[in-house]
């Protein structure tokens, strides 16, 4: 009944899987190129080979066809049981059969062993992949059968990936365990944190004054821990069994992985006979390309950490096959490639360990894993067993060593002898040692030149870094044990241990040419690291301070200089002759900004690259002025000597341009080039003239210039022109200039007279001995015969009053003018001649 259930639930399982590769867009068949399987009791010959590339090839060409054949069970090691589908390594079984001897249990083991498969691993792949790696390999005698079975029952395996999700989950917890014993666990250090307003210090301390008395072990991510076989130490505590009745291919393969299944089989409870019939069957005995190249013996795919291998796979898509190159994970030694298949068994067959009793009990539980069966094949589990008897691997099942405590000693004996010198235990999965008597050792102990630190209450020898409380010293041990010195890389970051104590070094310390720090834990700073209150930088590869540079911090969007003791400046500082600015807080260089220097008293402009600026600038459109020696801004009015002109410059330090109040008084500055306008100056805009004295104030009201008078609006400034009255007096200005004397007034047609003060005068006037009359409205001066009052009287052209006799032309007459002007009539006695004037017209009767 058992039987014919498993065969239902294997039919079942058969159905399902099929529906799901067929039905899945994208099938790929991947078939691993260069994994020759190899019989167990036949040498392998170059038509083994060729054989053996035809029956994988017809495996391939009949995998669609042939959709009953054994299709391998999926290991999942997703934590979902709905992902059955999901697998980290699918071993597939290639059908062969034998002639006429299957009855003969040394033919049943030969079909058995001559089954091996070649694997592939869905460790990391996120895409449903179909596997197809099948090893037909056959003595001459039966390669007909095997032929012929091939054809009606190929064994190929169909494997339905991982997701990237699922496979990240199947392998976290065997990531973070032991992949591969050697890995060093990276270093824990203090986080940096920056700091602000730090002073600068003239000098660094670069001695470090004595030793940190503290156990840092904990803290480098690489404390002290058991050092193991992996570490290089032979396995002498179990005696490797030997395989008889077997090929130099199969005898080989044991002498490579017999001790490492052991240690493996002691370090997780699986049965090593199991495990070396697994790895002999799905590797070739150790001859596929994986397993020659990359330690790989289960075909285990690249789960994305560590190193890979590049192998040529074939993958159907597109209706035909295409060769492409796959990743597959590169594993230091077996040791390593058995240590992930125990980890596996453990967690999705934990009935295939020691806990079923024996290796055919685990063999036959292989059916029933966790979320799915190891194989598919019904005569898998006999297969093994077949091969773990036909060449005894049981044996490799068996300690053959014994510790034991005499007289206050542990001694280990094999064989019924004492042992000596490094053995490795599998009980505690320890190496220790016993010295020429037998005897364990314990603490520090130097070995053929070398020193190494066996566990107080264990034995144990240690790796990693150790705290030596005696010696008040931190020191640290390889994976071999011993002790190291001088520059040491854990796990990526750089120690540096006493060249002669091996004690681990603190603080500045110099290497050659360069000056390196290692922080209070032992590790070499890089990047930025603050050191006493200071902020330096150390390189980001080798580790050396940074001097006499500036630095740009990408992440902080910053740059900072850093002086000839590497420490980050802060505030104004001179490099190089030049001054630059850095931020007081975070050292970050001040560009294109103004700052207000306490130590010149002025405020400075540090340009786009940072440096102070001196003399005239143009700073974002403005013209700026600093003085030549301090670089200290310039305000208020400013001589250019290279350019003979004198520019005004506001309280922001920007050159002005056009009219502006000044302290009261009102300057014009020219609109281009800022300088200071003197003179007459012509004000477009308000359609004025104006005049600016020598220190550019503008003018108002009288004012004598340059020999002339001038008057300007006592609220405008503008410059009077013509006739004005100023305080009821008229006054012209003829181009500004004040009249004097007679003036012609042309657009009046008259002729008046300006005083000495520019007064325009009327009525009688007595100018340079002559007499004149100007209107007493008007001001014009008087013109030919005028009656005025109760007389007349004339003037001439000139406006000279007439005296004495005068023709009147257009008159026809002559009339005779007294000296006051005055027109005389009748009889007169003129110098002592008498005359008679006409008592109507004046005019002199003759």
């Amino acid at each position: 009944m058992k039987k014919t259930r498993e065969k239902q639930i294997v039919k079942k399982y058969k159905r399902q899987k099929l529906k799901q590769l067929y039905l899945a867009s994208g099938v790929t068949l991947l078939t691993t190129l260069g994994t020759v399987g190899l019989s167990a009791h036949a040498d392998t010959t170059g038509a083994n080979n060729a054989q053996t590339e035809k029956a994988t090839s017809a495996t391939v060409a009949t995998t669609n066809a042939n959709t009953t054949s054994n299709v391998q069970t999926l290991r999942s090691s997703s934590s979902s049981a709905a992902a059955q589908t999901s697998s980290e390594k699918a071993p597939q079984q290639a059908a062969t059969t034998s002639s006429a001897s299957s009855q003969a249990t040394a033919a049943t083991t030969s079909a058995s062993v001559a089954s091996a498969s070649a694997t592939a691993s869905s460790e990391t792949h996120a895409t449903s992949t179909t596997t197809v790696s099948s090893q037909a390999v056959t003595s001459t005698a039966t390669s007909q059968a095997t032929t012929a079975t091939s054809t009606a029952s190929a064994s190929s395996s169909a494997t339905t990936n991982l997701t990237v999700n699922q496979a990240s989950q199947s392998f976290s917890s065997a990531n973070t365990a032991t992949a591969s014993k050697s890995a060093v666990k990276s270093v824990a250090a203090p986080k940096v944190l920056a700091t602000t307003n730090q002073a600068a210090e003239p000098k660094t301390d670069y001695s470090y004054h004595g030793e940190i008395k503290n156990d840092v072990s904990a803290s480098t991510g690489d404390k002290a821990h058991n050092a193991t076989n992996v570490a290089g130490v032979a396995n002498n505590s179990n005696a490797t069994p030997s395989v008889t009745n077997a090929s130099w291919t199969v005898q080989n393969f044991v002498n490579q992985i017999g001790s490492a299944a052991m240690q493996v089989s002691q370090e997780y409870g699986v049965y090593a006979s199991l495990m070396m019939a697994q790895a002999g069957l799905e590797s070739g005995w150790g001859q596929s390309t994986l397993a020659t190249n990359a330690h790989n013996l289960f075909g285990v795919k690249y789960n994305g950490t560590g190193e890979y291998v590049l192998m040529p796979t074939l993958e159907y898509y597109g209706g035909a096959y295409h060769r492409v190159n796959a990743k597959f994970q590169k594993y230091n030694s077996y040791y390593d490639s058995l240590v992930r298949y125990a980890q596996l068994i453990n967690r999705n067959y934990p009935n295939s360990t020691k806990r079923a009793g024996s290796y055919q009990a685990a063999a036959q539980n292989l059916r029933y894993g966790v979320y799915s069966t190891y194989a598919t094949d019904p005569t898998y589990a006999s297969k093994l067993i077949s091969v773990i008897n036909t060449y005894s691997f049981y044996r490799f099942d068996q300690p053959v060593s014994q510790e034991k405590y005499e007289n206050g000693h542990w001694y280990l004996y094999k064989n019924g002898q004492k042992q000596t010198g490094f053995q490795h235990i599998n009980n505690g999965n320890k190496v220790v040692y016993y010295n020429n008597a037998g005897q364990m050792q314990y603490g520090q102990q130097n070995i053929n030149g070398h020193w190494y630190y066996f566990d107080e209450g264990t034995g144990a020898m240690q790796a990693g870094v150790k705290y030596i409380a005696s010696q008040a010293k931190n020191v640290y041990y390889n994976n071999q044990g011993q002790m190291q010195y001088g520059e040491q890389n854990i796990n990526g970051s750089w120690y540096l241990f006493d060249q002669w104590t091996g004690a681990m070094k603190y603080g500045w310390q110099k290497l050659g040419n360069r000056t390196v720090y290692y922080d209070n834990n032992g590790k070499m700073a890089h990047g930025q690291a603050n050191v006493k209150g200071h902020w330096y930088y150390f390189d980001d590869i080798d580790g050396h301070e940074l001097t006499s540079q500036f630095k740009r911090i990408a992440n902080q969007n910053k740059t900072v200089y850093y002086n000839d003791q590497g420490q980050m400046l802060y505030g104004p500082q001179v490099i190089n002759g030049k001054t630059y600015y850095f931020d007081y807080g975070t050292g970050k260089l001040r560009a294109d900004v103004f700052y207000y220097n306490s130590a010149t008293k002025g405020t400075q402009y540090y340009n786009e690259q940072g440096q102070v600026v001196y003399g005239q600038a143009n700073i974002h459109g403005h013209w700026y002025l600093f003085d030549k020696t301090t670089g200290n801004m310039k305000t208020g009015f400013q001589y250019i000597p290279e350019q003979h002109k004198t520019v005004y410059y506001n309280g922001a330090g920007q050159m002005q341009y056009g009219q502006k109040l000044i302290n009261n008084h009102w300057y014009l500055f020219d609109k281009i080039t800022g300088a200071m306008k003197v003179g007459f100056q012509y004000i477009p805009e308000q359609k004025k003239m104006v005049y600016y004295d020598k220190n550019g104030h503008m003018l108002y009201g009288w004012q004598k210039l340059n020999g002339a008078t001038y008057y300007f609006d006592t609220v405008t400034g503008e410059m009077a022109k013509g006739q004005k009255n100023i305080n009821g007096h008229w006054y012209n200005f003829a181009d500004g200039k004040m009249s004097t004397g007679f003036t012609y007034l042309k657009d009046q047609n008259k002729t008046v007279y300006y005083d000495k003060n520019g007064h325009m005068l009327y009525g009688w006037q007595k100018l340079n001995g002559a007499t004149y009359y100007f209107d007493t409205v008007t001001g014009e001066m008087a013109k030919g015969q005028k009656h005025l009052g109760k007389y007349w009287y004339n003037f001439d052209a000139n406006g000279k009053m007439s005296i004495g006799f005068t023709d009147i032309k257009d008159q026809r007459k002559t009339v005779y003018y007294d000296k006051d002007g005055r027109m005389l009539y009748g009889n007169q006695t003129i110098a002592g001649k008498k005359y008679y004037f006409n008592p109507f017209t004046g005019a002199l009767k003759k």
